[in-house]
């Protein structure tokens, strides 16, 4: 039987706080058979909370990304050096050991192994995968936090849904990933248009400006 995800968040973390830091490569040694899905996890965990690290979701959200296409050519859990031997904040730490081991203990209340068989086939993979990797895009976007408000939390749920769902071959979370995959549809597109819109009511401002130009 796995261990819980958070007890292996906390014993990773607990075994890997001394002076030498964590490294992205080594924390993929350590996760051993949930391997990549379980650094997801951990990469999101930091962005739980609606106000993040600045600078820290863009880096973070291309590792995400990285990490799922190798799933997706079906390569070994494994990032080059100059991204693998990066240690990890001790900000992301500190935030990964306190609120996101608490996340994953009530996330753990709901999950386990059921109505499993389709997330198995191919396409299900497929499908999965593609949604991991087109979050982790959003979560890249150098959005600020204010004024964007849950522009890396919403993504980093979603993540994490996903992710965990395949871990515990949970055929009803996923559902509920499902669902927050499409409220981060919904939350982006209105930003886009917003941004879209300020853009042109600036543009027609700028031409009555200067009405010569």
């Amino acid at each position: 039987m796995n261990q819980p995800l958070s007890q292996s968040l906390a014993e990773i973390l607990r075994e890997d706080s001394g002076p030498a830091g964590l490294t992205l490569n080594r924390l993929l040694e350590r996760t051993e058979g949930r391997g990549i899905f379980l650094v997801i996890i951990i990469l999101c965990l930091p962005f739980v909370v609606p106000v993040s690290l600045p600078g820290v979701s863009s880096v973070m959200g291309l590792i995400i990304l990285l990490l799922a296409l190798r799933v997706g050519l079906g390569q070994s859990a494994r990032l080059p050096a100059f991204l693998g031997a990066r240690k990890l904040p001790p900000g992301l730490q500190k935030r990964a050991a306190g609120g996101g081991v608490r996340f994953l203990r009530w996330l753990e209340k709901f999950m386990r192994p059921r109505r499993t068989r389709w997330l198995g086939t191919p396409p299900a993979k497929r499908v999965n995968i593609l949604l991991i990797a087109a979050l982790a895009l959003v979560l890249a976007l150098p959005l600020p936090s204010p004024p964007f408000f849950f522009s890396n939390s919403l993504p980093a749920y979603a993540i994490i849904l996903l992710a965990a769902s395949i871990i515990e071959e949970d055929g009803v979370l996923i559902w509920i990933a499902y669902g927050m995959v499409l409220v981060n549809a919904i939350f982006f597109a209105l930003i886009g248009g917003a941004i879209v819109s300020a853009i042109a009511h600036g543009w027609e401002a700028l031409v009555k400006y200067f009405p010569g130009a």
